[in-house]
């Protein structure tokens, strides 16, 4: 069933929203797609819970990469152009009320994406804005809600060291195009957290070091 709905989902050729009639059966096949990979993420989860008491070195060893650098799940092979189309329906399916798009694809975006490259797309897709247009407010709002709820329900997308260059990305965007959102503050406060404690570990790594080279020879 997983094989099925993916290599029917790439072989649809169906073209973006502007598509028109196409646009009901792309939207069926990203929910169909979706609702594959969801229960392999929940149960990857239910294993990782049930197996806390074993594999903790290998646990610490995959752990200490910069976790954004970690390679997508090669399991599920969609193409870039699907990932395109999934990001693409963030938004609108916020817009549209839909409960289920959002998380599932929060739960199961690392099979197929890094979040460098999710952020790529929604920020390529959303570059242009008109001014004082209430579509474009709307869809701006709607931005800020996803990425709000993105930082809510994955917060170790965005906690670690190796984030910052993801949290300038995200900083300069909003800056461009939502100068007055507050997640703005937000997002500053996290970049600025995560870089005075890359300092202050900078700092204490030197001085370890200068205090190995003071300590006489023996």
């Amino acid at each position: 069933m997983f094989s099925h709905c993916l290599k029917t989902i790439q072989g649809s050729g169906l073209k973006r929203d502007k598509s028109g009639g196409h646009g009901g059966a792309w939207r069926h096949r990203i929910h169909s797609c979706l609702q594959c990979l969801w229960p392999f993420s929940r149960k990857e989860a239910d294993l990782t819970q049930g197996s806390q008491g074993q594999g903790h070195t290998d646990k610490a060893k995959e752990d200490s990469a910069p976790k954004d650098q970690k390679e997508p799940c090669g399991e599920s092979r969609i193409s870039a152009d699907v990932v395109e189309k999934l990001v693409n329906h963030l938004v609108p399916s916020l817009q549209a009320g839909d409960t289920f798009f959002v998380p599932a694809f929060l739960c199961t975006y690392r099979r197929f994406a890094t979040t460098q490259q999710v952020l790529d797309l929604l920020f390529k897709r959303y570059d242009n804005f008109h001014p004082y247009c209430e579509e474009d407010e709307q869809v701006k709002k709607t931005i800020c809600i996803f990425l709000d709820t993105w930082m809510d329900k994955n917060p170790d997308d965005f906690c670690h060291s190796s984030c910052l260059s993801i949290l300038r990305k995200m900083k300069t965007y909003l800056i461009v195009n939502m100068p007055y959102s507050d997640l703005i503050v937000r997002v500053h406060m996290l970049l600025t957290y995560l870089e005075e404690q890359g300092v202050s570990e900078s700092e204490a790594k030197d001085e370890i070091d200068s205090g190995r080279c003071l300590r006489p020879c023996v």
